[in-house]
């Protein structure tokens, strides 16, 4: 390759890249310190052409203080990064101050990446002909190790793991381009790398396995929202003008609020695990999305829409969108719950409180081998919490016994000496399991001041605190 042209090439688009992209770094950098504190910009030393170190500069992904610390990759979801750094990463951004290199002649546009010094004993033997070429920012490797992050296998260490397995095949990959590479070659990587990092920057196969169905069916929503709002505002369907703006809608409209609600966090949350938290993030962004879709509807193609559209199309799609979900949570949850419950236990919570809902909702959710029947407790019986009943109080014991076959009750607090020699008695002649969590380990430490004060008491006992009763204990036999 003739390195004057690849040269000037370097220089010409490094100039008009910085100048186009200097909006983009301004609201970048600033948007980086408002994230956390310390510079925007994160400068490092890399190996160079021949093994030449420079200093390398990127958008700052991690929080400053963090320096070197840490394994010399960046894996997916990487803990390090900060909230803008996730997005950085994802979108390649980071990368656009390596223009200044390129510029000083430190990088190309096209050469392979330039490792740090932590990586220096891997430039040996055939791998040591990579330094014969400038690094760059695109290249084979660039594209096909697009993801990097995400090849790393969770259970065993990145760096080893780049060492041993990514690093071999990206240099035998680069020498065996760059020994042969041309200025059309190098221009058509460019263009290459561009395009995977914008495309690169969303994983479509894994939203759309997971998210993919729920995301046709807000599409299918916003289309008949916005065909009931119409229908129903002009009692029918309407004629004239209105006629127009249904039809202009049918196409806007999911052209707009689908990437607002995209973009406003819709999606992030598991659909199982529908909470209120997610119906906020919806309304948000539908709100946002249509609205702004409504705007760009007056402005550009109907200025005679009705406005009393907007509110009616919105209410429908959100309890349209939210119906979905909440079909599909409580699907699965008819699903675990079909399964075969032969053998599985038959739990009752005792104590219904902030404690008890919770450990009640780990129990249904976390633990399919457990069927939760509901709450045991002696202030508010008849009635339910967090939509689980209120099975009785501890003068009901018998009853529930027979009606529902329990086989464990879990109490939420430490009970008093002879609430629990009664319990454990009741519990021993019906061959039922009793677990008093607080004094559970590790739940013991966790407990409250008041709850560990029973630690004494415990190791006082001459046997451990009662988890499970096989058979009547001393202090039993005397109630």
């Amino acid at each position: 390759m003739n390195q004057t042209i690849k040269r000037m090439m370097d220089v010409a688009l490094a100039l008009a890249g910085l100048i186009v992209a200097a909006p983009l770094m301004a609201l970048l950098a600033v948007a980086i310190r408002v994230d956390s504190p310390g510079r925007a910009i994160f400068s490092q030393e890399r190996l160079g052409r021949h093994g030449r170190v420079f200093r390398i500069h990127k958008f700052r992904k991690f929080p400053e203080t963090w320096g070197e610390c840490g394994s010399g990759v960046t894996v997916a979801r990487d803990a390090r990064m900060t909230r803008l750094g996730c997005f950085l990463e994802r979108s390649k951004l980071d990368e656009i101050p390596q223009l200044w290199n390129i510029l000083k002649g430190e990088m190309s546009f096209v050469g392979p990446r330039p490792e740090t010094l932590r990586f220096r004993d891997l430039f040996r033997g055939e791998f040591a002909r990579v330094h014969d070429f400038l690094p760059g920012i695109f290249g084979p490797n660039q594209v096909a190790f697009r993801n990097e992050s995400k090849m790393y296998p969770p259970d065993r260490d990145p760096e080893t793991f780049y060492r041993e397995e990514l690093f071999p095949q990206k240099a035998r990959q680069d020498i065996a381009y760059f020994s042969r590479a041309t200025v059309l070659s190098d221009c058509l990587w460019i263009l290459r790398g561009l395009w995977c990092s914008v495309v690169g920057a969303v994983d479509w196969r894994g939203h759309a396995r997971l998210r993919g169905r729920v995301f046709l069916l807000d599409g299918l929503a916003v289309v008949l929202a916005w065909l009931g709002a119409n229908l129903a505002r002009f009692d029918g369907v309407p004629a004239g003008v209105h006629w127009e703006v249904l039809v202009t809608g049918l196409w806007l409209m999911p052209l707009v609020v689908l990437p607002v609600m995209v973009l406003g966090g819709s999606y992030a949350g598991a659909v199982r695990h529908y909470a209120v938290g997610d119906l906020i993030r919806l309304t948000a962004s539908s709100l946002t999305g249509w609205t702004l879709a409504f705007l760009l509807l007056l402005a550009f193609f109907e200025r005679n829409a009705a406005v009393g559209l907007l509110p009616l199309a919105l209410l429908l799609a959100v309890v349209m969108s939210v119906g979905v979900r909440v079909a599909q949570r409580q699907r699965v949850r008819r699903l675990r719950r079909g399964r075969d419950r032969q053998g599985q236990a038959r739990l009752a919570v005792y104590g219904a409180g902030h404690r008890g809902t919770a450990l009640l909702s780990l129990l249904e959710q976390g633990f399919p081998g457990t069927r939760v029947l509901g709450f045991l407790d002696d202030r508010i019986a008849g009635q339910t919490v967090a939509n689980w009943p209120i099975l009785g109080a501890e003068r009901d014991l018998d009853t529930v016994y027979q009606v529902h076959r329990i086989n464990q009750i879990w109490l939420t607090f430490v009970p008093e000496t002879h609430k629990r020699d009664r319990l454990q008695s009741w519990c021993w002649r019906h061959g039922v399991k009793l677990v008093v969590l607080p004094e559970v380990s590790p739940f013991l430490e966790l407990s409250e001041p008041e709850d560990r004060e029973i630690e004494d008491d415990v190791a006082l006992r001459s046997k451990p605190p009662v988890v499970g009763l096989e058979r009547p204990c001393t202090e039993s036999r005397g109630t």
